[in-house]
């Protein structure tokens, strides 16, 4: 386990990968946007946004894919407020909001006079999946993730546009296994945050294939076939999450602060539409010895808001807090006990990050932005 040189991610990140300088693609790629001339870009975004202006007549020219978050607003405000683009939001619901997030996903239309298309998770099966895909890949929300990556694209197509627009790409901004620069989008559902499992899940009998099939993304001949051009804004303008949050405010979307403080995060800004759906986010502290605290952090040092010393401490303290608000929300959800929670919690953990004690106390081996030490285990444990 080794850290990136000037940020806080570990080489444990899926797909991450390290430059021979030590320093992780992320934050190579983050500081490539200072050398790109954003105005040729800008001038790109509006020549593509030409081609499709006022295709459909007075109706819809373009779709986005939102949540509601700092993210959407700041996509919605460069494609409606700057392109002057007439635009449909695409979004997945959620099956546990925050009210913090309903209003966001009601602001978010508000604000920019948009028509908002939602499709709301089937209950009963969103239901079954999280302790399914919790208990057998360590991934609780599969389910939903999958319907936010194939609902934009089907829906688009069902609508007969030809220009979706989605926000950052993951593996080039944050790490993964695609890690270029490119506008298009088509690859996304490729890009392992959703596992080709589907057979698993139809196994016991439980869930049908049928009751899945909105959760499927396009195939890549789908797609072609429908004509849709899947874009990433972040190929068009700068991309730095804590500027997204400052412009997004300027339209009105609300923090968490005044709702809900979480245990295990440095902000209250980012994935707050719902309390539960942090365990996935908190899982790849167990599998990858990092989780939400270590990801703010490492992007704010990258935007020079911070420095690695100064965060250091903080992802200390706080990556490792699993917030009992989460446990309780989804114990409840999912009808799990708390001794089948964490006995199911311990399937997760990497023993080559973590060790753990007679009475099943799980430790860490290493230290953050050091890696793996010599710890010793505590005699009296």
């Amino acid at each position: 386990m080794k850290y990136c040189k000037k940020c806080l991610m570990p080489d444990t990140r899926p797909g991450i990968t390290f430059m021979e300088d030590g320093v992780c693609a992320p934050c190579h790629n983050y500081e490539k946007q200072k050398t790109v001339d954003w105005n040729s870009r800008l001038e790109e975004l509006k020549s593509l946004c030409d081609q499709y202006r006022g295709c459909n007549g007075k109706s819809y020219d373009c779709a986005i894919a939102v949540s509601g978050g700092k993210d959407s607003h700041f996509q919605v405000y460069v494609i409606k407020e700057i392109m002057k683009m007439n635009p449909v939001l695409l979004s997945t619901g959620c099956t546990d909001w925050t009210r913090t997030g309903q209003q966001n996903i009601q602001n978010i239309a508000e604000a920019f006079s948009c028509d908002v298309i939602s499709i709301q998770p089937n209950p009963r099966v969103a239901k079954i999946m999280a302790k399914k895909a919790f208990v057998e890949i360590g991934s609780p929300t599969w389910y939903l993730d999958a319907l936010i990556y194939a609902f934009p694209y089907r829906m688009a197509a069902q609508l007969g546009l030809k220009l979706l627009v989605y926000g950052e790409n993951v593996n080039y901004t944050y790490g993964g296994k695609y890690n270029v620069e490119t506008p298009s989008a088509k690859f996304q559902p490729l890009n392992d945050v959703v596992k080709p499992v589907w057979d698993k899940w139809l196994e016991d009998g439980q869930i049908t294939e049928q009751e899945l099939a909105s959760a499927k993304q396009m195939t890549l001949e789908e797609y072609d076939a429908s004509g849709l051009n899947a874009v990433y804004l972040s190929y068009f303008v700068p991309w730095d999450t804590h500027h997204n949050y400052e412009v997004a405010r300027r339209f009105g979307f609300r923090h968490m602060e005044h709702e809900y403080r979480r245990e295990g995060t440095l902000e209250n800004y980012n994935q707050i539409d719902s309390i539960g759906y942090l365990l996935n986010q908190y899982l790849k502290y167990p599998k990858f010895g990092h989780a939400s605290a270590t990801e703010m952090a490492s992007r704010w040092i990258r935007a020079g808001l911070a420095t690695r010393e100064e965060m250091i401490p903080q992802v200390k303290l706080y990556d490792k807090r699993l917030d009992q608000g989460i446990v309780d929300a989804f114990m409840q959800y999912t009808g799990m006990s708390a001794r089948e929670f964490w006995t199911t919690m311990d399937k997760w953990y990497n023993p080559q990050l973590f060790y753990q004690d007679r009475d099943g106390v799980w430790h860490e081996k290493f230290e953050v932005g050091v890696g793996i030490t010599d710890q010793k285990q505590n005699p009296l444990f």
